[in-house]
């Protein structure tokens, strides 16, 4: 007869106690109580027959048996929950989750997708969008849309097409400081990335422009902001192109300099291994492969 092995919910509520070091911890975000927590450690502690934590006056430390039971535990955790999904996504009929940065949904995605609907009724979309990028490895996203060099573990990345960058900002601050060629750069308030910051001298060295300006006006931490600041007037940034081309047809972006350079990162999209023959998946990279508002 098969030994009877702990409860899951045990196991889960020792994973997150072992990764805090810390039961207070543990129970925010297990949404339970410090003292439910302590209770389950115990009774687990109880049926496994050996202990699993030290116990000091500032929180608890794992001892030997509990670090190698630990990694077994996590291992285990991993396996089902992966086990889970893949069940998931082949056999049940929910619906395609999309992640994808605000800027291509709000300018690419979400003006055509009636088309879509149209053409696949079938199929049942929920489109997240932000400046998180969703790890598939672990979150529940089926497809996502990224900006990158297409090297996300344990992924098919598959590239949508090559991207540019040119400077861009809004008329209002085209006309306020007389913008005429690139090297007016080092005498304009620019706007930046933190987490990509080589892209002004990027873009400097691809038009020939010796940048001297070593302080930005404005960092921000996402694309999207430091494009949005840019249409209030607040400085020159850098858009990626085609994303940007309807602020530019709607005159909410201009570019002053009219000069396109080849980004370092191309335009992907992104699902698991197993997904790569979902009926969903295909057919939304298909359509969006093929919507003019992509290219032009």
């Amino acid at each position: 007869m098969r030994s009877k092995y702990p409860p899951l919910h045990l196991l889960s509520i020792f994973e997150a106690a072992a990764r805090h070091q810390n039961f207070k911890s543990a129970s925010n975000e297990l949404c339970i109580t410090p003292s439910a927590v302590s209770h389950q450690i115990k009774a687990l502690e109880e049926q496994l027959g050996f202990s699993l934590f030290q116990r000091k006056s500032r929180g608890v430390v794992l001892n030997n048996a509990g670090e190698m039971y630990l990694n077994f535990v996590q291992q285990g955790l991993e396996c089902f929950e992966q086990g889970t999904r893949k069940v998931r996504n082949r056999f049940s009929s929910q619906s395609l989750k999309i992640s994808c940065f605000t800027t291509m949904a709000s300018h690419i995605i979400i003006p055509k997708l009636g088309a879509f609907q149209a053409m696949h009724p079938e199929i049942e979309l929920r489109i997240e969008t932000g400046n998180h990028v969703s790890d598939l490895r672990f979150d529940d996203i089926d497809l996502a849309i990224r900006i990158g060099q297409g090297n996300w573990p344990d992924t098919i990345s598959q590239k949508l097409l090559d991207l540019t960058i040119s400077a861009v900002c809004s008329k209002s601050f085209l006309n306020k400081y007389q913008v005429n060629a690139p090297d007016d750069v080092n005498a304009l308030p620019l706007i930046d990335l933190s987490y990509m910051d080589d892209v002004w001298s990027q873009w400097s060295k691809a038009t020939g422009t010796l940048l001297t300006q070593t302080k930005r006006s404005l960092t921000f931490s996402d694309y999207d902001s430091s494009i949005n600041a840019a249409s209030q007037g607040l400085g020159l940034a850098l858009g990626i192109f085609p994303i940007e081309n309807s602020k530019i047809n709607n005159n909410t972006l201009t570019t002053p300099f009219n000069e396109f350079v080849p980004f370092k990162r191309g335009l992907y999209a992104v699902y698991r291994e197993e997904d790569a023959n979902r009926h969903d998946i295909r057919c939304f990279i298909n359509w969006l492969v093929s919507s003019p508002e992509l290219y032009t």
